[in-house]
């Protein structure tokens, strides 16, 4: 006997901000609600950790007027809202009252995420006008997915980095990452 499927109303942006999740994160992706199942791994903060501190670094080096955000979440409307917590997010300009515009977003994959998630995360960043970098990092193995454009322009293909003495280089922060420097081992 076959069921017949329900189709779920999308959620906006002004319910999902009503909601309450208690302790657990929540993202909104398409309409739809996404509540984490569980606290991030070891290896998920460590990567996003030292990514961050890299990001830092050349942000003070070249003395641009950015920040990186860990845990910040960004809205984005289209047809369908979307309420997102990318790992680590760097904004540019803004002040003590006012966050920078979104510049770079960056996503380290869970096993829970899904692709068809992950692709609806990705059309939306890519709808932000500021945006001009996004990293897709695996936490297990070196891994980065590297999209990018400049102002304006579109996106093009990703630049995809396996290797561990591969170096992540985001022209707009005049950063050059070793992936050796995210994803050593402890000890």
């Amino acid at each position: 006997m076959s069921v017949a499927a329900r189709k779920i109303k999308p959620v906006t942006l002004e319910e999902f901000q009503a909601m309450d999740f208690g302790d657990r994160r929540a993202e909104l992706i398409g309409g739809v609600v996404v509540v984490a199942q569980a606290f991030p791994t070891s290896r998920h903060g460590r990567v996003s950790a030292r990514l961050a501190a890299r990001l830092m670094d050349a942000i003070d080096r070249a003395a641009l007027g950015c920040e990186v955000e860990v845990g910040t979440g960004l809205d984005i409307r289209l047809e369908t809202d979307f309420s997102l917590g990318p790992d680590l997010m760097v904004r540019c300009g803004g002040d003590a009252e006012t966050p920078g515009e979104p510049v770079l977003v960056a996503e380290v994959l869970s096993p829970s995420n899904t692709a068809a998630e992950m692709m609806q995360k990705l059309r939306a960043y890519q709808a932000v006008e500021t945006i001009t970098d996004i990293l897709v990092l695996m936490q297990d193995h070196a891994y980065v997915e590297h999209w990018s454009r400049r102002p304006g322009e579109p996106w093009g293909a990703p630049e995809r980095l396996f290797d561990a003495e591969a170096v992540l280089r985001v022209a707009r922060l005049d950063a050059a990452i070793p992936l050796s420097a995210v994803y050593r081992t402890p000890g």
